[in-house]
């Protein structure tokens, strides 16, 4: 499928719990601009045909896939690309990250070590500094709505719209919307101002395993100082070692079970060890 445009592609993305899906639904509001809330972070960008708005825009995250592999694949399909990276202090999603789903700290393509999720952020936060890329802080969001959109705007070379903060579109108007938070699609129609909770970005509270907290801080210390983050985080609950990636959690595991019927009910049942690779 082609999927090139003739519009300016406006690309966001970041760690996945950084607080990406609300910047993307406010960008969304626009008159200006449709696309995706959320693309699928384990697919390259893939933009939705028919937008007839002047921009379109792609949000989605890095996990498997760099910021710049990210604009490289849309560039490849002729699309001008204004990229964006959403950054939010990295202890905080990793401590989210334990407890959602998609966070599966796995060891395949699909489900990468965490580790190596955040390797990859960092190259792109590294990339977003050498290329002048707007980094636009989730905390900032939290503290001030209107004026830190504002300056993204400017940033993108945008005008201001208010619509970025009634939010008068519901989701039926936005082009892709499959991914959209449950909890938060609910208040989705009350305006940013209602749905923000400004506690979040005053103190994190959690836990994480002492190993993983240690390599946080040492590999992230220069992301921490050029942002404003503290170089240590003290009060956490701490977990003995690291959060060890596993085969187990990869979804390919439950792939290759389903094709495979008996197995796979069997090792539902917790009546199977059967493994489909070497050990």
């Amino acid at each position: 499928m082609d999927h090139s445009s003739a519009q300016t592609v406006i690309l966001a993305t970041g760690l996945q719990s950084s607080g990406s899906t609300i910047l993307s639904w406010c960008f969304l509001q626009r008159p200006d601009m449709n696309g995706t809330l959320d693309g699928d972070t384990d697919l390259v960008p893939l933009p939705p045909a028919g937008v007839e708005t002047p921009f379109l825009w792609y949000k989605t995250t890095i996990s498997c896939f760099t910021l710049g592999e990210q604009v490289a694949v849309l560039e490849d399909a002729g699309c001008t690309v204004r990229p964006l990276l959403m950054v939010r202090d990295v202890r905080a999603v990793w401590m989210s990250l334990m407890k959602k789903p998609y966070g599966r700290n796995g060891v395949t393509a699909e489900d990468p070590p965490l580790r190596l999720r955040f390797r990859r952020f960092l190259h792109s936060w590294q990339d977003a500094a050498e290329k002048n890329i707007p980094v636009f802080r989730f905390e900032d969001l939290l503290a001030r709505p209107q004026d830190s959109l504002k300056t993204l705007c400017g940033q993108l070379e945008l005008p201001w719209q208010q619509a970025m903060i009634d939010w008068p579109k519901p989701a039926e108007q936005i082009a892709d919307a499959r991914h959209g938070n449950a909890r938060f699609m609910e208040s989705s129609r009350q305006g940013l101002l209602s749905a923000l909770d400004p506690n979040l970005g005053k103190q994190i509270r959690g836990q994480i395993h002492e190993e993983d907290l240690a390599w946080l801080e040492e590999t992230f210390s220069d992301y921490n100082a050029s942002l404003g983050y503290p170089a240590e985080m003290q009060g956490l609950k701490l977990l003995p070692g690291r959060a060890v990636p596993s085969w187990e959690v990869s979804r390919r595991l439950k792939w290759r079970l389903r094709q495979k019927p008996v197995r796979y009910v069997l090792s539902r049942l917790g009546l199977s060890s059967y493994k489909p690779r070497l050990q």
